[in-house]
């Protein structure tokens, strides 16, 4: 039998309430600077942030952090904060196919032409 201790379980059993407190906040932060980075277009700002997000989410969710009753007003603000960077992204989506769908539009329009 194995005497090592994972070191990951072991940091999540002795952190502390305000050590909580203080991720869940830092997540916020982070999703509002994601959602700033999407309204400006910064897709590279943005992407690096959702990758220290979902880092930080995972964390914060192993230890079901957001299911006590004590941060359940964080916990909505953190699901109405993906809420919406679901929506830009899906509203950015939209305007990018529309945008492809004029480009191949005046790409077959050259073609025709070059081809006279």
């Amino acid at each position: 039998m194995s005497t090592t201790v994972n070191a990951e379980v072991a940091s999540t059993e002795f952190v502390s309430d305000d050590s909580y407190g203080q991720m869940v906040g830092y997540l916020e932060n982070i999703l509002m600077r994601h959602l700033e980075r999407l309204r400006n277009y910064d897709l590279d700002g943005a992407m690096l942030l959702a990758e220290e997000a979902n880092d930080l989410a995972l964390k914060i969710g192993e230890a079901k952090v957001l299911e006590r009753p004590e941060f359940t007003e964080d916990k909505n603000r953190i699901l109405s904060l993906y809420n919406e960077i679901g929506l830009i992204i899906a509203s950015e989506r939209d305007e990018v196919a529309g945008k492809l769908k004029s480009i191949r539009k005046g790409i077959k329009t050259l073609g025709a032409y070059s081809g006279h």
